[in-house]
C-alpha cells in the first residue's frame, strides 16, 4: 500500500522520462539545468529596479517540461539563489518563490495535459504572468521600491505591466526551444 502511494506520488511529481533515468543521469540532468538557470539568472539585465530583461522563464519552462513540477521548481530555486549571490545580492524569498513558479507551472501543465504544444505554452505563460510576474515577483519587488509609488496598484500598472512583454517573449523563445529540442533527438520530448 505504501509503495503504491509513493509510486503514484512520484509519478505526479516527476515526468515518466525523468523517472526512467538512472540516479546518476537524474543528478547530471538536474545539475546541468541548474547551472544554466544560475548563468541565466546571473546575467539578467536590470533596466530599472522593477524591469528586468531575463530568460529565466524559458529555462523554467524547459526544466519543468523535462523533469515535472518538483524538478522544475528545484532547478529554478537553486538557480535563483545561487544566481542571486553570484550577481551580488541576497535573494528575496518572495521573488525566489515567484521564480520557482516558472518551473512548477509548466511542470504541472506540459507533461500531463493533452493539448498541443502551442496551447500549453500559452496557458503556462499566462499563468506564469499572473502568478509570477504580476503576483509574487511584483509584490517582492514592491517591498523594495514601493515607496516611489502612491499605491501597490499604481506600481503594478506603471512598473510591472511592461514586464509582461518579457514574459511573453520568454513564451516565444520557449516554444522555439521546445520545437528545436524535440527535433534534436534527445531523450526528453516536450509535447
Amino acid at each position: 500500500m505504501f509503495a503504491k502511494l509513493v509510486g503514484n506520488l512520484s509519478a505526479a511529481m516527476f515526468t515518466k522520462s525523468f523517472m526512467s533515468l538512472t540516479a546518476a543521469k537524474k543528478i547530471a540532468y538536474l545539475a546541468v539545468f541548474t547551472a544554466i538557470a544560475v548563468v541565466i539568472n546571473a546575467v539578467s539585465i536590470d533596466v530599472t529596479p522593477s524591469f528586468k530583461l531575463s530568460f529565466t522563464a524559458t529555462v523554467g519552462f524547459i526544466g519543468g517540461s523535462f523533469f515535472g513540477p518538483v524538478g522544475g521548481f528545484a532547478v529554478m530555486l537553486i538557480g535563483d539563489v545561487i544566481g542571486g549571490f553570484l550577481a551580488g545580492f541576497v535573494p528575496n524569498p518572495v521573488i525566489t518563490l515567484g521564480t520557482c513558479m516558472f518551473g512548477l507551472i509548466p511542470g504541472i501543465i506540459v507533461p500531463y495535459c493533452k493539448w498541443n504544444l502551442g496551447i500549453k505554452v500559452v496557458v503556462c505563460f499566462v499563468l506564469c504572468g499572473l502568478v509570477s510576474t504580476m503576483g509574487l515577483n511584483a509584490y517582492g519587488t514592491y517591498l523594495f521600491v514601493g515607496n516611489k509609488y502612491t499605491s501597490y496598484w499604481a506600481y503594478l500598472l506603471i512598473a510591472r505591466v511592461p514586464q509582461l512583454a518579457v514574459t511573453f517573449a520568454n513564451a516565444f523563445f520557449s516554444y522555439l526551444a521546445a520545437k528545436l529540442l524535440n527535433r534534436s533527438g534527445i531523450r526528453f520530448k516536450i509535447s
